[in-house]
């Protein structure tokens, strides 16, 4: 009874912003793509990819995924940061699927009380398995962050390709809007949620705002899922830098810090923009916003399950395909 009326009076709150939407929609322009120099593939070296120091992400970077996730996308604050958990880089060919107690654990990494409520209060609960391909970047050498004010500044950078997968029951959890990024950090830093390739490739000739356009692709059991080129990232790579040196207050970028850079459109999560703006502006609890994932997934097949093969790849970065396991038993 309690959750009909959770769901009646959420399906209210989104009628009414839907049409507040529709209304508004001729006035809510997309980012346009940044005016990045492509990169010769031609003039560069290929290696085998180290070990990080920290890796850090990067969301809301591609103008059609943003269509897909406008409750998070901010033009004056800017893109989402997180960091990476270290247990989420993952070498090998398997993705081991979140049980219940691995989502909880993510949980309760933000706020233990909430976790424990949330316990006591669902039972089953689908991770809502997602897939990002993703350009990421390697600091080759460390540099000041005042440096990225220096127009002529070259950010010494290799780059690689990787696979940024989100467990996005989490992001329905977290239990205020305000608290998003940080439960979206858990939901991309499980144990093995960070595949990445096997090589860096790095440029010999660059310029301030070089990139590699590469065409980005994602397929799921050999279906396309994901296709487009990395030249419609929104950001240029000194913007990235300095989004991510403002959110964590660095003065000073190490080398082998990586980043990864944000997916284009095409993730499993296809979820209206209106409700998606109900969900930020009405910012219901987070039972309402898990029945409304967690119902709508029972019908979404695109959602990785285990068995599912994802290989993502990006051009002359190179490619990395990995198979959903199941839970990884604790020690």
């Amino acid at each position: 009874m309690k959750r009909a009326a959770l769901m009646a009076t959420a399906a209210l709150a989104i009628a009414l912003l839907w049409l507040a939407n529709e209304l508004f929609r001729p006035f809510l322009d997309e980012p346009a793509p940044a005016p990045v120099i492509c990169l010769d593939p031609e003039k560069g070296s290929t290696s085998p990819l180290g070990e990080p120091l920290t890796i850090y992400g990067l969301g809301l970077s591609y103008a059609q995924h943003i269509a897909e996730s406008p409750g998070l996308y901010d033009p004056i604050s800017g893109p989402p940061v997180f960091r990476k958990r270290p247990h989420s880089l993952n070498r090998s060919g398997l993705i081991p699927f979140p049980d219940r107690d691995t989502l909880l654990a993510g949980v309760r990494a933000v706020d233990p009380a909430h976790g424990d409520h949330m316990d006591d209060t669902l039972g089953t609960m689908p991770p809502l398995l997602d897939y990002e391909v993703e350009v990421g970047m390697v600091i080759m050498e460390g540099f000041p962050v005042a440096e990225l004010t220096r127009p002529g500044f070259v950010p010494p950078l290799g780059f690689f390709v990787a696979n940024d997968v989100t467990a996005r029951i989490l992001i329905a959890l977290a239990p205020r809007f305000d608290d998003t990024v940080a439960f979206l950090a858990e939901g991309k830093g499980l144990p093995g949620f960070t595949p990445v390739g096997d090589t860096l490739w790095v440029p010999s000739l660059a310029g301030p705002d070089s990139w590699p356009c590469v065409e980005l692709v994602t397929t799921v059991n050999g279906e396309v899922r994901q296709r487009a080129p990395s030249s419609d990232i929104i950001y240029t790579p000194r913007q990235i830098l300095w989004n991510v040196a403002r959110r964590f207050d660095l003065e000073h970028f190490e080398a082998n810090t990586w980043i990864l850079t944000g997916t284009p459109a095409g993730v499993a999560a296809q979820i209206p923009g209106f409700l998606q703006r109900a969900m930020a502006l009405v910012d219901p609890p987070p039972e309402t916003k898990f029945a409304l994932m967690s119902d709508g997934a029972e019908s979404n097949e695109r959602f990785l399950g285990i068995g599912d093969v994802v290989t993502v790849y990006a051009g002359y970065l190179g490619s990395k395909t990995s198979t959903i396991s199941e839970p990884t038993p604790p020690r």
